[in-house]
């Protein structure tokens, strides 16, 4: 159990760090007033930090087009977050904090003009599909201003015991997917003459 305890503390740390890097980077585009209008793209928008960044991101004013390998899953986040600032859901709520979140999330819904979210369904382990993705991504508003690589798999278990091909699975889910995704959206975006988009990358759920 104490080694157990050692090994998975450096796992915790970088964990925390990843957190914090992007509750950092959220809160540094937020702070320079740049979501309003801005077109955010989110990948495993479905996770919990996904489904965070894309409640903040849309109440704060921004064009979402949310990304995920599910697509029930996709319709229930876009049913959550056009709801979210319902009033009537105010009266339904049980608990004071859960009122006071939609009394906070109803007043910046009137002070910030919210757009409707636009779903991609994006499976990044699938490589050969990404390249028509990220055209279809960039098909919903022509330009991509802040790109969220939220998207991974993860995998508990001996090293030994993990095959090769689930190895080449994490690589593709973890790494060459979000960058094949990355560089099609800078190049689609070069080419259609709008800007490169700010990247920030996250594997934490």
């Amino acid at each position: 159990m104490g080694v157990m305890a050692v090994l998975m503390l450096p796992l915790l740390l970088l964990g925390i760090s990843g957190l914090l890097f992007i509750y950092q980077e959220v809160s540094r585009l937020w702070s320079k007033s740049a979501v309003p209008n801005k077109v955010v793209v989110i990948t495993d928008a479905i996770s919990g930090l996904g489904k965070e960044c894309a409640r903040v991101f849309h109440t704060g004013g921004a064009r979402l087009v949310l990304c995920g390998k599910n697509w029930e899953r996709l319709e229930n986040l876009y049913d959550a977050l056009i709801s979210v600032a319902d009033p009537s859901k105010i009266e339904g709520s049980q608990g004071l904090q859960e009122r006071r979140y939609l009394m906070h999330t109803l007043t910046l819904s009137l002070v910030q003009q919210t757009f409707t979210p636009k779903l991609v369904l994006l499976d990044l382990s699938d490589i050969s599909c990404v390249p028509d993705v990220a055209k279809e991504v960039l098909d919903c508003y022509g330009c991509v201003d802040i790109l969220i690589n939220n998207a991974s798999v993860k995998v508990k278990g001996p090293a030994h015991k993990i095959s090769l091909e689930l190895d080449k699975k994490i690589m593709d889910a973890n790494y060459f997917g979000p960058i094949t995704l990355t560089k099609g959206l800078v190049s689609l975006t070069f080419l259609w003459g709008s800007g490169p988009p700010a990247s920030t990358e996250g594997s934490v759920k």
